[in-house]
Protein backbone atom coordinates (compact mmCIF):
# COMPACT_ATOMS: atom_id res chain seq x y z
CA UNK A 1 0.00 0.00 0.00
CA UNK A 2 1.41 3.37 -1.00
CA UNK A 3 1.41 6.34 1.34
CA UNK A 4 -1.22 8.24 -0.70
CA UNK A 5 -3.50 5.19 -0.46
CA UNK A 6 -2.81 4.96 3.27
CA UNK A 7 -3.63 8.65 3.66
CA UNK A 8 -6.97 8.27 1.85
CA UNK A 9 -7.91 5.34 4.05
CA UNK A 10 -6.75 7.16 7.16
CA UNK A 11 -8.64 10.33 6.27
CA UNK A 12 -11.82 8.38 5.54
CA UNK A 13 -11.51 6.65 8.89
CA UNK A 14 -10.81 9.99 10.56
CA UNK A 15 -14.02 11.53 9.20
CA UNK A 16 -16.09 8.56 10.36
CA UNK A 17 -14.46 8.49 13.77
CA UNK A 18 -15.01 12.22 14.36
CA UNK A 19 -18.71 11.73 13.68
CA UNK A 20 -19.06 8.71 15.96
CA UNK A 21 -16.08 8.66 18.33
CA UNK A 22 -17.00 6.76 21.53
CA UNK A 23 -17.04 9.16 24.49
CA UNK A 24 -18.96 7.18 27.11
CA UNK A 25 -18.72 3.82 28.81
CA UNK A 26 -19.61 0.85 26.63
CA UNK A 27 -20.13 -2.83 27.35
CA UNK A 28 -19.05 -5.67 25.08
CA UNK A 29 -19.34 -9.42 25.52
CA UNK A 30 -16.75 -11.93 24.31
CA UNK A 31 -17.38 -15.67 24.48
CA UNK A 32 -15.03 -18.62 24.87
CA UNK A 33 -15.52 -21.83 22.85
CA UNK A 34 -17.41 -24.67 24.52
CA UNK A 35 -15.47 -27.80 25.43
CA UNK A 36 -15.46 -30.95 27.50
CA UNK A 37 -13.69 -30.55 30.86
CA UNK A 38 -10.86 -33.03 31.30
CA UNK A 39 -11.71 -35.46 34.11
CA UNK A 40 -9.19 -34.97 36.94
CA UNK A 41 -7.40 -32.33 34.82
CA UNK A 42 -7.85 -28.86 33.37
CA UNK A 43 -8.54 -27.05 30.11
CA UNK A 44 -7.90 -23.51 28.91
CA UNK A 45 -10.08 -21.63 26.45
CA UNK A 46 -9.18 -18.25 25.00
CA UNK A 47 -10.81 -15.30 23.24
CA UNK A 48 -9.05 -12.32 21.66
CA UNK A 49 -10.42 -8.85 22.40
CA UNK A 50 -9.27 -6.53 19.57
CA UNK A 51 -7.98 -2.97 20.10
CA UNK A 52 -10.41 -0.09 19.72
CA UNK A 53 -9.99 3.15 17.77
CA UNK A 54 -9.68 5.13 21.01
CA UNK A 55 -7.74 4.18 24.14
CA UNK A 56 -10.09 2.68 26.72
CA UNK A 57 -9.72 1.31 30.23
CA UNK A 58 -11.71 -1.40 32.03
CA UNK A 59 -14.27 -0.09 34.52
CA UNK A 60 -16.19 -3.32 35.11
CA UNK A 61 -16.14 -7.07 34.40
CA UNK A 62 -18.69 -9.88 34.74
CA UNK A 63 -18.21 -13.52 33.71
CA UNK A 64 -20.80 -16.12 32.73
CA UNK A 65 -20.03 -19.80 33.17
CA UNK A 66 -22.41 -22.61 32.21
CA UNK A 67 -21.26 -26.20 32.72
CA UNK A 68 -22.81 -29.61 33.17
CA UNK A 69 -21.25 -31.78 35.88
CA UNK A 70 -22.78 -34.22 38.41
CA UNK A 71 -20.63 -32.92 41.30
CA UNK A 72 -19.76 -29.22 41.08
CA UNK A 73 -17.56 -29.52 44.17
CA UNK A 74 -14.93 -30.99 41.83
CA UNK A 75 -14.73 -27.84 39.71
CA UNK A 76 -12.72 -24.63 39.70
CA UNK A 77 -12.83 -21.73 37.22
CA UNK A 78 -10.26 -18.95 36.82
CA UNK A 79 -10.24 -15.91 34.51
CA UNK A 80 -6.87 -14.62 33.25
CA UNK A 81 -6.47 -11.07 31.91
CA UNK A 82 -4.07 -10.54 28.95
CA UNK A 83 -1.55 -9.03 31.42
CA UNK A 84 -1.40 -12.35 33.29
CA UNK A 85 -3.46 -11.19 36.28
CA UNK A 86 -5.80 -13.99 37.38
CA UNK A 87 -9.13 -13.90 39.22
CA UNK A 88 -10.46 -17.12 40.77
CA UNK A 89 -14.19 -17.29 40.02
CA UNK A 90 -14.91 -20.35 42.14
CA UNK A 91 -12.63 -22.97 43.71
CA UNK A 92 -14.41 -26.25 44.45
CA UNK A 93 -17.62 -24.88 46.01
CA UNK A 94 -18.55 -26.46 49.33
CA UNK A 95 -14.94 -27.00 50.42
CA UNK A 96 -14.57 -26.58 53.34
CA UNK A 97 -17.95 -28.16 53.99
CA UNK A 98 -21.05 -25.95 53.99
CA UNK A 99 -23.33 -28.74 55.14
CA UNK A 100 -23.32 -31.28 52.32
CA UNK A 101 -22.32 -34.73 53.69
CA UNK A 102 -18.68 -35.65 53.28
CA UNK A 103 -15.44 -33.73 52.61
CA UNK A 104 -15.78 -33.64 48.81
CA UNK A 105 -17.53 -30.33 48.31
CA UNK A 106 -20.95 -29.50 46.95
CA UNK A 107 -22.60 -32.54 45.37
CA UNK A 108 -25.15 -30.66 43.31
CA UNK A 109 -25.47 -30.76 39.52
CA UNK A 110 -24.42 -28.13 36.99
CA UNK A 111 -23.53 -24.43 36.90
CA UNK A 112 -25.18 -21.58 34.98
CA UNK A 113 -24.40 -18.26 36.62
CA UNK A 114 -22.88 -14.81 36.25
CA UNK A 115 -19.91 -14.06 38.49
CA UNK A 116 -20.13 -10.41 39.58
CA UNK A 117 -18.54 -8.50 42.46
CA UNK A 118 -21.87 -6.79 43.23
CA UNK A 119 -23.75 -10.08 43.77
CA UNK A 120 -25.04 -10.83 47.28
CA UNK A 121 -24.71 -14.61 47.13
CA UNK A 122 -21.22 -16.12 47.31
CA UNK A 123 -20.38 -18.84 44.77
CA UNK A 124 -17.91 -20.60 47.06
CA UNK A 125 -20.49 -21.29 49.79
CA UNK A 126 -23.60 -21.79 47.64
CA UNK A 127 -24.78 -25.39 47.68
CA UNK A 128 -28.17 -27.05 47.37
CA UNK A 129 -29.19 -30.71 47.35
CA UNK A 130 -32.28 -29.96 45.26
CA UNK A 131 -31.65 -27.00 42.90
CA UNK A 132 -30.43 -27.67 39.36
CA UNK A 133 -28.24 -25.97 38.35
CA UNK A 134 -26.83 -25.74 41.85
CA UNK A 135 -24.97 -22.51 41.05
CA UNK A 136 -27.32 -20.13 39.24
CA UNK A 137 -28.21 -16.46 38.91
CA UNK A 138 -25.67 -13.85 39.98
CA UNK A 139 -22.96 -14.92 42.43
CA UNK A 140 -19.91 -13.23 43.93
CA UNK A 141 -16.61 -14.78 42.79
CA UNK A 142 -13.87 -16.01 45.12
CA UNK A 143 -11.45 -13.36 43.82
CA UNK A 144 -12.28 -9.74 43.03
CA UNK A 145 -12.99 -8.89 39.40
CA UNK A 146 -12.40 -5.28 40.46
CA UNK A 147 -8.67 -6.08 40.33
CA UNK A 148 -8.99 -5.79 36.53
CA UNK A 149 -10.24 -2.19 36.64
CA UNK A 150 -7.92 0.36 35.06
CA UNK A 151 -6.33 -2.23 32.77
CA UNK A 152 -6.49 -2.30 28.97
CA UNK A 153 -9.19 -4.61 27.58
CA UNK A 154 -7.43 -5.75 24.40
CA UNK A 155 -5.47 -8.98 24.11
CA UNK A 156 -5.96 -12.67 24.81
CA UNK A 157 -8.30 -13.49 27.70
CA UNK A 158 -8.17 -17.03 29.12
CA UNK A 159 -10.66 -19.14 31.05
CA UNK A 160 -9.20 -22.07 32.98
CA UNK A 161 -11.58 -24.87 33.98
CA UNK A 162 -10.26 -27.57 36.31
CA UNK A 163 -11.73 -30.84 37.59
CA UNK A 164 -9.88 -31.98 40.73
CA UNK A 165 -11.34 -35.48 41.19
CA UNK A 166 -11.59 -38.44 38.82
CA UNK A 167 -14.84 -40.25 38.16
CA UNK A 168 -17.30 -37.54 37.06
CA UNK A 169 -17.18 -35.97 33.59
CA UNK A 170 -18.25 -32.41 32.83
CA UNK A 171 -18.82 -30.13 29.86
CA UNK A 172 -18.25 -26.38 29.54
CA UNK A 173 -21.34 -25.44 27.55
CA UNK A 174 -21.03 -21.63 27.56
CA UNK A 175 -18.66 -19.02 28.95
CA UNK A 176 -18.39 -15.29 28.26
CA UNK A 177 -16.56 -12.30 29.70
CA UNK A 178 -18.53 -9.05 29.71
CA UNK A 179 -16.22 -6.02 29.74
CA UNK A 180 -17.31 -2.44 30.39
CA UNK A 181 -14.78 0.16 29.27
CA UNK A 182 -14.50 3.94 29.29
CA UNK A 183 -12.23 6.37 27.41
CA UNK A 184 -8.72 6.84 28.85
CA UNK A 185 -6.83 9.11 26.45
CA UNK A 186 -4.25 10.18 29.06
CA UNK A 187 -3.38 6.53 29.82
CA UNK A 188 -3.62 6.83 33.62
CA UNK A 189 -6.01 3.91 34.06
CA UNK A 190 -8.95 6.14 35.03
CA UNK A 191 -12.09 7.02 33.07
CA UNK A 192 -11.48 10.45 31.49
CA UNK A 193 -14.85 11.69 32.82
CA UNK A 194 -13.76 10.75 36.36
CA UNK A 195 -10.45 12.61 35.89
CA UNK A 196 -12.33 15.76 34.85
CA UNK A 197 -14.96 15.48 37.61
CA UNK A 198 -12.26 14.99 40.27
CA UNK A 199 -10.17 17.89 39.00
CA UNK A 200 -7.25 15.59 38.17
CA UNK A 201 -7.50 16.76 34.56
CA UNK A 202 -8.54 20.18 33.26
CA UNK A 203 -11.17 20.53 30.53
CA UNK A 204 -11.04 24.23 29.65
CA UNK A 205 -12.80 23.79 26.30
CA UNK A 206 -15.54 21.61 27.92
CA UNK A 207 -15.33 18.95 25.22
CA UNK A 208 -15.27 16.05 27.69
CA UNK A 209 -11.62 15.25 26.86
CA UNK A 210 -8.79 16.04 29.31
CA UNK A 211 -6.81 19.00 27.98
CA UNK A 212 -3.48 17.17 28.32
CA UNK A 213 -4.65 14.73 25.65
CA UNK A 214 -4.94 17.59 23.18
CA UNK A 215 -1.41 18.66 23.92
CA UNK A 216 -0.02 15.16 23.52
CA UNK A 217 -1.66 14.90 20.11
CA UNK A 218 -0.36 18.32 18.99
CA UNK A 219 2.39 16.74 16.92
CA UNK A 220 3.44 19.88 15.05
CA UNK A 221 3.48 22.10 18.17
CA UNK A 222 1.14 24.80 16.88
CA UNK A 223 -1.23 24.66 19.87
CA UNK A 224 -4.02 22.81 18.07
CA UNK A 225 -4.79 19.31 16.83
CA UNK A 226 -5.67 19.59 13.15
CA UNK A 227 -5.15 17.96 9.77
CA UNK A 228 -1.47 18.90 9.98
CA UNK A 229 -1.05 16.62 13.02
CA UNK A 230 -3.09 13.92 11.28
CA UNK A 231 -0.64 14.08 8.37
CA UNK A 232 2.32 13.65 10.74
CA UNK A 233 0.68 10.60 12.29
CA UNK A 234 -0.22 8.97 8.97
CA UNK A 235 3.30 9.51 7.63
CA UNK A 236 4.65 7.53 10.60
CA UNK A 237 2.10 4.70 10.27
CA UNK A 238 3.43 1.29 11.29
CA UNK A 239 6.43 0.42 13.44
CA UNK A 240 7.84 3.57 15.00
CA UNK A 241 10.58 3.44 17.62
CA UNK A 242 10.10 6.38 19.97
CA UNK A 243 8.54 8.81 17.45
CA UNK A 244 6.13 11.51 18.60
CA UNK A 245 3.21 9.98 16.69
CA UNK A 246 3.36 6.86 18.90
CA UNK A 247 0.85 8.30 21.38
CA UNK A 248 0.32 5.01 23.24
CA UNK A 249 4.04 4.32 23.60
CA UNK A 250 3.78 0.77 22.29
CA UNK A 251 6.36 1.16 19.50
CA UNK A 252 3.76 1.33 16.73
CA UNK A 253 1.55 3.96 15.14
CA UNK A 254 -1.82 2.32 14.56
CA UNK A 255 -5.56 2.90 15.00
CA UNK A 256 -5.29 3.36 18.79
CA UNK A 257 -2.94 6.32 18.26
CA UNK A 258 -5.29 7.69 15.62
CA UNK A 259 -8.16 7.42 18.11
CA UNK A 260 -6.27 9.53 20.67
CA UNK A 261 -5.57 12.20 18.06
CA UNK A 262 -9.19 12.32 16.93
CA UNK A 263 -10.54 12.50 20.49
CA UNK A 264 -8.31 15.56 21.05
CA UNK A 265 -9.27 17.32 17.78
CA UNK A 266 -9.30 21.12 18.01
CA UNK A 267 -7.48 23.48 20.39
CA UNK A 268 -4.97 22.42 23.03
CA UNK A 269 -6.66 23.73 26.16
CA UNK A 270 -3.65 24.28 28.42
CA UNK A 271 -1.12 25.45 25.83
Amino acid sequence: MTMPQMSKIGLSFACAAMLAAPTVAQTDQWCFPASSITDNGSITRTVIVPPTADVRTIVGVRVRVAATHPWVGDLSFTLRHPSGVEVVLVDRPGIPSVGFPGPWGCGGDNIDCWFADAATGVAETTCSVTAVPVLAGSLRPTGALASLKGRAPQGTWTLIAADAVAGDVGQLTAACVEITTAPDCNLNGVDDAVDIAAGTSADVDLDGVPDECGCVADLDGDGAVTSSDLGVLLSAWGTCGGCAADLTGDGQVLSDDLGILLSAWGGCGNS
